[in-house]
């Protein structure tokens, strides 16, 4: 699929964040919502906007299962422009392709396999999407998760998670910090996890205008949960680059405990917060 200019208008599709495992069913539903007055205007329309979302849901599972090895709870975003030309053809811009991978894989990474698959691979993809559609797409498929398992994918990662750990120790449980999104307020969400990938609770970091930043951190054990709260003198862009320092800060402050409850409210809202 070419990449070159065209007097159509390009447009900017995202899926926004997603469970990968549901990746493929809100590219379509994504790109059908944006697309549907001009189907409502050509009922065959729909054929190729069909067709367009089967031909980057192939693209994506080539970058996230094969070469990245995303696994179906992992989160992924994906951001592409596209443009609709004069016959009706919708040509994805794969030069503009943006995929971020809200798993313990660096970025760099991410952007080395979406730039290597995009220029060497991208070809051979498109030509078995081809010659043999049916085949290209049931990969997609069987990767591909229910409305229901995404929810509940969704669900547990908010429940607290079973550890015999006393609450003071809990803190030293997390091995990791990982920026999986931002929010309207140009603050950044992040995910605790364990050195096994097991998540431990979340952190949102909020920019005041005094230019220091808020941060709330929710860490959930057995049915109980903490609550780090303190604010650090450090600026959002650094510690959303370092976000290992976010430790450093709750370190130094004393946890209130609160209910397993009130903890999913809160990491409820804060995931609500992303854009």
């Amino acid at each position: 699929m070419s990449a070159t200019s065209s007097p159509s208008e390009s447009r900017e599709f995202s899926t926004g964040l997603v469970i990968a495992g549901a990746y493929a069913d809100k590219v379509r539903r994504t790109l059908f919502a944006q697309l549907k007055d001009a189907i409502k205007q050509d009922k065959e329309f729909a054929r190729e906007v069909a067709r367009a979302t089967a031909e980057l849901n192939v693209v994506l599972y080539n970058i996230l299962i094969e070469e990245l090895k995303i696994s179906k709870g992992d989160v992924v975003r994906v951001r592409i422009n596209y443009r609709v030309d004069p016959g009706k053809r919708v040509t994805w811009l794969y030069d503009t392709l943006r995929v971020e991978a809200f798993k313990r894989v660096p970025d760099e990474s991410v952007e080395k396999v979406v730039n290597n698959v995009v220029s060497t691979r991208l070809n051979q993809i498109l030509e078995k999407l081809r010659v043999a559609p049916r085949e290209a797409e049931k990969a997609v498929k069987e990767f591909e998760i229910t409305e229901e398992e995404a929810e509940r994918e969704v669900k547990a990662a908010s429940q607290p998670s079973p550890t015999p750990l006393k609450p003071e120790q809990l803190l030293g449980e997390v091995s990791s910090v990982d920026i999986i999104g931002e929010t309207a307020d140009r603050g950044f969400i992040a995910k605790l996890s364990r050195s096994d990938g097991s998540t431990l609770g979340v952190v949102s970091l909020q920019p005041t205008s005094e230019g220091d930043v808020v941060i709330d951190a929710i860490l959930v054990y057995k049915q109980k949960a903490l609550r780090y709260l303190t604010r650090a003198k450090k600026s959002i862009s650094l510690l959303s680059e370092e976000p290992r320092q976010v430790l450093d800060e709750i370190s130094r402050v004393a946890p209130t405990e609160i209910s397993a409850e009130d903890a999913q409210k809160l990491i409820e809202e804060k995931m609500r917060s992303l854009i």
